[in-house]
């Protein structure tokens, strides 16, 4: 049996890796940025049950942290519960145990009962969500230290963990909802800084296409609209900038009644200054 520790995320690590690493995930993966999934190696350990799967991730997005009956009743059953649903929630979690039991991830991650409820303590490195937020804290950490490549890797890292919107199939719960928009906007987050990083690199060229990309699908989205600005601008294509924040500017007065923001007014600014080597934007924004 595995070690565990603590009753928060914070609590999961054992050690600290060397500046720019991060160790090996381990061969058990409980995955919530995207649809919710149990990796047991490279198969995927099939939770058909939709109360089961809703129990999982309830309990997983607070890891190693007791949840109580009430909390998971109204996870699952919303505020008008059956009559039975603290007997159906005690066959729940047995089903669950029996689940981890049978495919061997109880030596990862054991639901143990705890007043007012439950604990899901899991182990180190299992979880996606405490990986990506490992990663993320790392590539500040090297950003902040100037080692902009390596910050740039780590958070690739973390970014490539994301499989789609985090619960995609399981956010019909206040909980699950709530974590997985917190996720989401962690992962924009993440995006934005690696973006930074990348934009300090001298890496404007690469970056156009991808921006281009990233506007195409978020249209409305003044922070990666003011990346491509820069990015085209850095790249000696200051008029594609300067045609790509009109037509930022007219979506949001169309759109949403309301003119850009500073962050896409900045990066308008410097491209009429022609201060394309003053970034508008900070690595570790």
């Amino acid at each position: 049996m595995r070690s565990f520790r603590g009753d928060h995320v914070d609590s999961l690590e054992v050690f600290e890796p060397a500046a720019g690493h991060e160790p090996a995930a381990p061969t058990v993966s409980l995955r919530l940025l995207g649809p919710l999934e149990v990796v047991a190696g490279t198969t995927e350990v099939p939770l058909p049950q939709r109360k089961l799967r809703q129990l999982l991730a309830t309990l997983l997005i607070r890891p190693n942290a007791t949840v109580s009956s009430d909390s998971l009743i109204r996870d699952l059953w919303g505020d008008r519960p059956p009559a039975t649903a603290v007997s159906a929630l005690r066959v729940y979690v047995s089903q669950l145990r029996k689940f981890l039991a049978r495919h061997g991830l109880d030596s990862w991650c054991v639901l143990r009962t705890r007043t007012p409820g439950y604990q899901l303590a899991v182990d180190d490195g299992v979880l996606d969500t405490v990986r990506f937020e490992r990663l993320c804290r790392l590539g500040r950490e090297r950003a902040d230290a100037g080692d902009l490549e390596a910050a740039s890797r780590l958070y690739r890292e973390a970014l490539a963990l994301r499989r789609g919107p985090t619960l995609e199939d399981l956010r019909d719960g206040p909980a699950r909802a709530g974590a997985a928009l917190q996720y989401d906007e962690a992962w924009m987050t993440a995006l934005r800084r690696r973006i930074d990083v990348d934009l300090t690199l001298g890496g404007h060229h690469e970056l156009v296409g991808e921006l281009r990309r990233l506007t195409a699908e978020d249209h409305l989205n003044e922070g990666l609209c003011a990346r491509l600005v820069l990015a085209l601008h850095r790249s000696g294509r200051s008029g594609e900038a300067l045609d790509v924040y009109r037509r930022a500017r007219a979506q949001l007065i169309k759109e949403l009644g309301i003119e850009p923001g500073v962050e896409l007014r900045t990066a308008h600014r410097t491209v009429l200054s022609d201060g394309a080597l003053a970034p508008a934007v900070s690595a570790t924004a």
